[in-house]
Parts: structure tokens; sequence; C-alpha cells
């Protein structure tokens, strides 16, 4: 609907945004594209009046987010539409043909003009009033804005910009499911001041597109496409645009001296004076007094009056271009508004459900659950006694819908006048206080009920309870409660930290073993025990030593192994007086120390008990009492 392609220019400059911003703003509804979107896509076996359907849940929608809405009703439509009217009754009004089908008639939009009529009738219900102008609605909505009485247009047609708006919201939404939905509703917003700002695009040229391209009251200019529009727009001014088209006509001899200076092949492309390309690329050009090439900033004009020229042939084949009726149809209004009543209505619950059973075959108690939401947030923004049919009984709980602070109000009818209104069969089984329930915003109760809201946050107050006496049997029980029968936890006591025992060197053993070895011929312990010693040095000796004690120093085989007597060996060094005292001090010694160069513990070793060291403390412990005793 509207200008063809103009939307699509213009989406760069759009702004997709939620419905909640325009809570507190002015806003004209252009109604018609509303019942055109719901006759196009509804099916009337389901509904046959969808329009009506749409029509309540758009505007409790908007009035729930507190947005005054001003509503624009159909006039006359201009006689350059009657054909496309006659081609959207054939769509809208599906198996119902015009008994008229092809006259052009005065009468025009009759059938239209009463759906309009269904709609104007259900407003008025629900406390709206309506605007009807005296041509189309778009007109009058851009009029509105253009005046500053409205702070935009909710219309699916682009005619407003041609019209004079400047803000048009589209694709209106409240839907949650398909392609433009959105959790709170959305629409995309256009302003036009964007587009002039960037690409110096204004109503007059919106109007020029509208006689080249087309839109509902031309078809347009054929051959001539959105690019070649917007590069013709390039070299003009929003001001100029429509004297140029004008003179497409009323100046022919100008264009045919361009026409011929462009088929001139006589005439350089690149520079526009005499001579060729090829010849100015070799030799220059002597007008632009240039030895080598040409100034080439003919080049960019040349294709400039060349898109021009074959625009302006392709215009003129139109006898009627430029159309004088279509140029004043967007430029003259025809209404002249000063001012708005915006004032919000007391909405008619009882008719209202009248009107919704006897044409939207809906339950007196579903219409009931509708209206009440629209009555209710009326009394809470115009709180007068004289007006108010109901009552807030009390306020229930807090709610936040959709993050805004909310009571919810079980509300009364004290004076009964809905009452019956309701049959006594649909009643049943319904909770009537979820019924009369509803929910209002914080700042709007708080302003029209402050004792309501007052007697809530009392009511969330608990009161301090008196402190009870003290008794015997109250002490009593508290010492008991303290006893606890379980046993404690026997507490284990840490252990104390193992001694460190003092490291020794195998430099030091080393010099002990060498001591020892000196006297070796003259002492009487056994060979093994020396070879096993000056093995385990050898080993120690070693660039890369062993860290396995077992590998290195394995006592067990002195003496624990089945095959191995060592009794000869005991009684040998038993007998034998200083050798023997010095071999049983260096094993002692040998065992409770480790190594730290290199890096052996013999800390895990000195806990095992060893049968060799064990025998050999009992036959030298044996040795030395008998002999004290012989002493």
């Amino acid at each position: 609907m509207g200008i063809k392609h103009l939307w699509t220019i213009l989406t760069p400059f759009c702004d997709r945004k939620p419905l909640y911003e325009l809570g507190g703003k002015t806003v004209a509804i252009d109604l018609s594209c509303w019942i055109c979107e719901a006759q196009n896509i509804a099916d009337y076996q389901v509904q046959p009046r969808m329009y009506l359907r749409n029509l309540y849940f758009r505007t409790c929608y908007l009035l729930l987010l507190d947005v005054h809405l001003v509503f624009v009703l159909e006039g006359k439509a201009p006689e350059l539409k009657y054909e496309t009217i006659a081609a959207r009754n054939a769509i809208q009004f599906k198996g119902a043909k015009p008994k008229t089908q092809g006259v052009k008639t005065g009468k025009d939009r009759t059938r239209f003009h009463f759906v309009l009529k269904q709609c104007e009738e259900m407003l008025s219900y629900m406390g709206i009033a309506c605007i009807k102008g005296k041509g189309e609605a778009e007109s009058l909505c851009a009029s509105l804005n253009a005046d500053g009485l409205v702070d935009g247009c909710i219309s699916q047609d682009s005619d407003c910009f041609a019209y004079g708006a400047h803000v048009v919201y589209r694709n209106f939404s409240i839907s949650t499911q398909g392609k433009q939905a959105a959790s709170g509703g959305s629409v995309d917003i256009y302003d036009i001041r964007k587009a002039k700002d960037n690409l110096d695009l204004g109503r007059n040229k919106v109007i020029a597109m509208a006689l080249l391209i087309g839109s509902d009251y031309s078809d347009g200019i054929y051959g001539i496409g959105k690019d070649s529009v917007m590069k013709f727009f390039e070299t003009l001014r929003d001001d100029e645009v429509l004297n140029r088209l004008r003179s497409w006509r009323s100046e022919g001899v100008k264009y045919e001296t361009m026409e011929n200076q462009l088929n001139d092949k006589n005439t350089c492309t690149s520079c526009g004076h005499n001579g060729k390309l090829q010849s100015h690329t070799r030799l220059g050009c002597r007008s632009c007094r240039t030895a080598k090439g040409c100034d080439s900033q003919y080049k960019n004009e040349r294709l400039n009056m060349k898109n021009e020229i074959s625009m302006r042939s392709k215009a003129l084949q139109d006898p009627n271009f430029p159309s004088d009726l279509l140029i004043n149809e967007f430029l003259q209004s025809k209404d002249n508004v000063k001012q708005l009543d915006l004032t919000w209505k007391r909405p008619d619950v009882v008719n209202f459900v009248k009107f919704t059973v006897k044409f939207l075959q809906w339950e007196e108690l579903y219409a009931f659950e509708k209206i009440l939401p629209v009555l209710t947030r009326w009394q809470c923004r115009n709180n007068r006694k004289e007006l108010c049919t109901l009552e807030p009984q009390r306020i229930k709980k807090i709610r936040n819908p959709k993050g805004v602070p909310s009571f919810e109000i079980i509300w009364k009818d004290p004076i009964g006048n809905l009452n019956k209104l309701i049959p006594e069969e649909q009643l049943c089984n319904v909770d009537m206080e979820k019924l009369w329930s509803t929910i209002e915003p914080q700042t709007l109760v708080e302003q029209a009920y402050p004792k309501l809201v007052e007697a809530f946050n009392l009511s969330k107050v608990k009161p301090k309870g008196k402190r009870k006496k003290v008794t015997k049997i109250d002490e009593l029980t508290e010492q008991l409660g303290n006893v606890s029968i379980t046993p404690k936890p026997v507490v284990k006591k840490p252990r104390k930290p193992r001694k460190k025992v003092n490291n020794c060197t195998v430099e030091q053993l080393n010099s002990s073993l060498n001591a020892l070895s000196l006297e070796k011929n003259n002492s009487r312990a056994p060979k093994q025990i020396l070879q096993t010693l000056d093995g385990f040095l050898k080993q120690k000796k070693v660039s890369t030593p062993v860290k396995t004690l077992e590998v290195d120093f394995n006592l067990s085989r002195f003496g624990d192994e089945s095959d191995l007597d060592v009794s000869d060996i005991i009684e040998n060094m038993v007998s034998t007086g200083r050798a023997a005292k010095e071999l049983h001090n260096l094993a002692k010694e040998y065992l409770k120390q480790e190594c730290k160069d290199e890096a052996i513990c013999l800390d895990d070793f000195s806990k095992d008990t060893d049968l060799f060291e064990a025998e050999f403390n009992r036959t030298f412990k044996n040795f030395s009492s008998s002999n004290s005793d012989s002493e």
C-alpha cells in the first residue's frame, strides 16, 4: 500500500522498538489499515468479523500502556483511487461481488463504510472517540502529525509521507508468535527526517516517486525503476524536483539539445568538448589545455543527463504526465483541525457486552472479562465518585507484570449496575474473586485510592508480640535443653614428633672402616663382614648412587638366611676384644644414620628389627655379663 519501493528506501532509517516506548504519546491510527489487514488474512468461516476482534485487542493493549489514541476514519475517496478501491473490494469482501462491478460511482466505499461504522460503535463503547476526514484517512493522520497534534501515525500506507507526515509506525504487532513476534509487542518506527538529513529525501521527492514509480493513485511510468529515480534525485534538491518534472514537457527544446549533444559522435564522452575520446587520450584536448588525456568531470554529468533524458522520453508517453491532480492531492490538505479532544470517556460495559455477543458471538462471561480491565483502568485514571461504577474492595497482593510494580485489586459493584448481565448458568464453577480481580500499576492506585494502599501496607506489618513471663518451668525447660546426653568425643593426644637422627656421610664411614682395616690382619673378625662393607663403599663411590637401600646394603644377608650359619662368626667376634667393640659401635652407628650427600635415607631401615643385629646384641650382652661375673 502506498508508494512503491518507498519502504525499501527508508529501511536503513527504521528502528524496531517495543510498544511500551509509545507510553505517554499521542498516536493517530489509520483504522482502514487495521481493517484491511484483518480481512486479507482471516478465514471468514472461523471469524466473520475478525477486524472487530483485532480492533478490540489492539486498542485494549494500547490503552493499558497509557497511549493516547486518535482513530481516523475514511472520508470520500478521490476519483484517482476508484480503480484501486475496486481491486481491493474483490479481495476484502470474499464471495460478495459488488453489484456495479467495474462501474465508477461516487458512493465508492458503501460497504467499507458499513464496516467502519461497526468499528466506530465498538470504540465508542470502550470510551474512545473517532474523527472522520473529508478525504483519505492517511491524509488527516499526516496533517495531525505535521501540525504537532500527534506524535506519529500508525499506518501501513507510505502515502502518509507524501501527505506530510514525519513519523509513521508500521508493522504494529502485539503477537508473541510469528515473524513480527515480541514479548511485549513491537512496531517499526520510520522518521522521514532522518532520510532528509542523509539522502535529502523530502516530501516533494516522495511525491515525485509516486508520479514516476507508482502509488495507489497511479501505476507510474513503465520502464522506470527505483535505482534510476534515486540516481536522478542525487542531482536535485527536494524543492526543485517537481518543477524539473514539469519542465520535461514545457522545455522540450532544452532537452532536445541535450539529447543531440549526447548522440553527437564528434563530442568527447569524457570532457564534452569537440573531438573523440581516443584522440584526446593520445594527443590531449585544447579546450581542457592538456597535452595528454582530458578532464573527466563531464563523464559523470553525461551519465546523469543520459539517465534523465531516458526517463523523460518514457514519461512523456503518458499524456497526463505529470499529473497535477495527483500532486495537488498530496500537497493540498482537505482538513483543517486545530485541536483534538483526547478525553477518554467512561467505558459502557453493558452495551459492550451486548455488542460483542451480537457481532462476535462471544459469551457474556467472556465479554465481561475483556471489558472489566478497561473500565478499572479508566477509574484509576479518572477517580470521580459521580462517574465511577465500581469500588475497590481490597488489594490482594503485589504483582510485577513485565517489570511494572502493580497491585492485584478485588473490585465490587455496590450499586448493582452489572447484576444479571451474565446468565446464571455461565457463573457455575466460576471463582468470583478471580472474575472481579484486575492488575493496576501502583502509581495509579496510590493516586486514585491512597487509603486502600495505606490499609494494605498496614496489613503487611506484623504486630510486636508481648513478652511472656518466665516461670520456673520455663527455666527448667531451658536448662534441660542445654543438657546434652551424648558423650563427648575422645580427643586423641597428638604424637610427639620423632627426633631426627644425625646423618653420617660416606666419608665418615669410609674413614672409620679404613681405621678398622688396619687391624684386619690382627683381628679375628670374619672376612665376610669386611667384604660386604667394602662392596657397599664401592657402590657409594659411583657417579650415580643407587637410592634403594635394599639393593645397596641388605643386612639380612648377615644372619637371617636359612642356608647361612653365623654361630662361628659370632663366637669369633665376641671373643675378640677391641675389634669386636669397634665393629659393634660402627654397625650400630651406621644403622642409625643416613648419608646426606648420596641422598640415601636409613630412617626406615632403622625401624625394622634385623636378625643379625638382634643376635649380635644378645650375644654381646651375655658375653659382657659373663666377663663382669668372672671379674
